[in-house]
C-alpha cells in the first residue's frame, strides 16, 4: 500500500473545495473526501444508480400486438335530432 502524504491530501481537499464553490464549515468533508480519493477508496454518495429506460418496442411488434386485440365497441347514446 502506498503511502499518502499530508500535503497531497491537502492540495486535493483545497481543489475539492474550489471545485465545489468555497462552502463554508464544511473542510473535515473535503478533507476526508480527498482522502478516500487518493487512498481509492472515494464512494460516490450524491449519485444515484442509472434507472433503466423501458425497452422500446419496435414498429411490427407494435402492429402485431394492436391486431391480436379485440376491437372495443362505441360506447354512449346516439344524439337525438
Amino acid at each position: 500500500m502506498t503511502q499518502i502524504s499530508e500535503a497531497e491530501v491537502r492540495d486535493l481537499a483545497y481543489h475539492l473545495w474550489i471545485e465545489a464553490g468555497q462552502p463554508d464549515g464544511s473542510d473535515l468533508d473535503f478533507w476526508l473526501a480527498a482522502e478516500q480519493r487518493l487512498m481509492g477508496t472515494a464512494v460516490v454518495a450524491d449519485s444515484p444508480a442509472p434507472e433503466k429506460a423501458p425497452a422500446a418496442k419496435s414498429k411490427a411488434t407494435k402492429a402485431a400486438s394492436s391486431e391480436s386485440k379485440p376491437k372495443a365497441a362505441a360506447r354512449g347514446r346516439a344524439k337525438a335530432k
